[in-house]
């Protein structure tokens, strides 16, 4: 046989070998994505509470991308200008999920073959596109659930033991600074779902990794932030009753410092 017919078949070879390597990694890339970006992403689907990435392939350099999967925080502490106008955008920086190189770069894999690099893909039909239905009943619940008078199924800690929320009658934590009242006007309806539903900031991630929040919880969440953007000026954080409580102990005090001067 020839060289030239010898390295032709070699070329044929090699080049089934990496297609078939490409397909596996692009299922691996699935999963992965599956189970850590599409809390938050879509391919087509539309802006979540992260970018869309659909095209994303074609607009990012391969490092940046890998860069961003890997160690997001980095790239905000080199100041980096697209990081920058990302969390500008969308109010928060991506978490590090821990991610290492290779499944990095199975994820890139799976975005580019979904449609990463510009081909088309269908977003959701319009009517998987529920909009949250705030009801008087699913307030009280949602406010239940985020105090913890109410626990959640699954054992999670409430959202009361970190987040302040501006809301009638709730005083919020001091662990995050994030108000998640202003986080759901920033995220918007479709964004705060899917950061409920993935809950991979890195204090939430160790928290309620086994613990995540179910449909109806997501459900009842979600009628309250609506409700609180719904209010008008804001609302008040103010525990009503226990400030009543407050000024009655002060006039005590004060009528028993006037009882004494008066003896």
């Amino acid at each position: 046989m020839a060289l030239s017919g010898r390295l032709l078949i070699c070329f044929t070879a090699l080049l089934i070998l990496l297609t078939s390597s490409l397909s596996v990694w692009a299922d691996q890339g699935k999963d992965l994505f599956d189970k850590q970006c599409a809390g938050c992403h879509s391919i087509g689907g539309g802006d979540g509470s992260g970018p869309d990435l659909k095209g994303v392939v074609a607009r990012r350099t391969h490092e940046w991308l890998e860069s961003v999967i890997i160690e997001p925080n980095k790239l905000t502490a080199s100041k980096d200008p697209i990081q920058a106008e990302l969390v500008k955008k969308y109010g928060y920086e991506m978490p590090n999920l821990g991610i290492g190189h290779e499944d990095a770069l199975k994820i890139i894999v799976y975005i580019s073959e979904a449609g990463g690099a510009g081909t088309a893909t269908a977003a959701p039909p319009a009517a998987e596109q529920v909009a949250t239905v705030v009801t008087p009943e699913l307030i009280a619940k949602g406010k239940a659930l985020f105090t913890g008078s109410t626990r959640l199924a699954k054992g999670g800690a409430p959202c009361l033991s970190c987040h302040p929320f501006t809301y009638p009658g709730i005083t919020g934590g001091n662990l995050s600074i994030a108000d998640l009242k202003n986080s759901y006007q920033k995220m918007g309806e479709t964004g705060m779902m899917g950061a409920l539903k993935a809950l991979k900031f890195p204090t939430m991630k160790k928290i309620y990794a086994d613990r995540p929040l179910t449909d109806d919880e997501i459900a009842a969440l979600m009628a309250l932030f609506k409700d609180s953007a719904a209010l008008k000026g804001g609302g008040s954080s103010v525990n009503l009753p226990l400030t009543g409580g407050a000024l009655f102990i002060l006039l005590l005090i004060g009528l028993t410092l006037y009882k004494r001067r008066i003896r």
